[in-house]
């Protein structure tokens, strides 16, 4: 690795009131302590939540190297 991986691990399931989403490493994927986490009114907000978490924290890894991001 070149160090530019990032190895993350999204969650979505259904609680008793809504949708809970959490994002974990590779390092510690247990439940008990996730990165981040989120509680949600739809299965689709809580997807869309992790993934934006997600892209978030890549793009700011990016930037953090130095690696000029992709533009469309």
């Amino acid at each position: 690795m070149n160090g530019t991986a990032l190895h993350l691990h999204a969650r979505i399931f259904r609680t008793g009131t809504g949708w809970y989403a959490d994002v974990d490493d590779e390092l510690d994927p247990q439940p008990d302590n996730p990165q981040w986490c989120g509680l949600y009114h739809s299965h689709r907000a809580a997807i869309d939540a992790a993934c934006a978490h997600i892209a978030a924290r890549n793009l700011h890894r990016i930037q953090q190297l130095g690696t000029p991001t992709l533009t469309a």
